[in-house]
């Protein structure tokens, strides 16, 4: 991590700027990346198991997926972060396109965080808001909305009326 020589400016109010308190630590900052980003990200994470409990055939967790997801979470963190006055070195230009590049970006920004001090406890509310926005951000298809809500045009007063 290091420093930058100017404060990053973080627009007020914008819908794809948010934050996370981090104790200790004070206010992060972070961006919601375009939509194919946001697939890209969230493709992974919901294909990683991380809303189950992922077993071993002892029982016990599974380790290579436990790992995958930690480099899934590295790689939406480190994609997303826009501190005020913090940058990260690890950048993801300089890692393979592609699936094994991401993970392999996301293992080198959470290594770069815990070099940096960061402690688990401190990352905890950085992956709930950074995974929370991300789900938020997916664009509802159209058909689907329409599906949900029911959506159809108003009727006129005449078709309601009892009278």
């Amino acid at each position: 991590m290091r420093s930058l020589p100017q404060p990053r400016t973080i627009p007020e109010n914008s819908p794809i700027y948010f934050s996370a308190e981090v104790p200790g630590r004070g206010e992060h900052h972070f961006r919601i990346p375009r939509p194919s980003v946001v697939g890209r990200l969230l493709k992974p994470l919901i294909e990683s198991g991380l809303w189950e409990i992922a077993q071993n055939s002892e029982g016990g967790i599974d380790d290579l997926r436990a790992e995958l997801v930690e480099e899934i979470v590295g790689a939406a963190i480190g994609t997303c972060w826009r501190h005020r006055t913090i940058e990260l070195e690890t950048k993801r230009r300089d890692h393979d396109r592609g699936p094994d590049g991401l993970m392999e970006y996301g293992g080198e920004v959470l290594a770069e965080l815990y070099e940096a001090g960061y402690t688990q406890a401190e990352i905890d509310p950085i992956l709930s808001v950074v995974v929370s926005r991300l789900l938020l951000a997916v664009p509802t298809p159209p058909a689907e909305v329409e599906d949900l809500v029911g959506f159809t045009v108003a009727p006129k007063a005449s078709q309601t009326s009892t009278i």
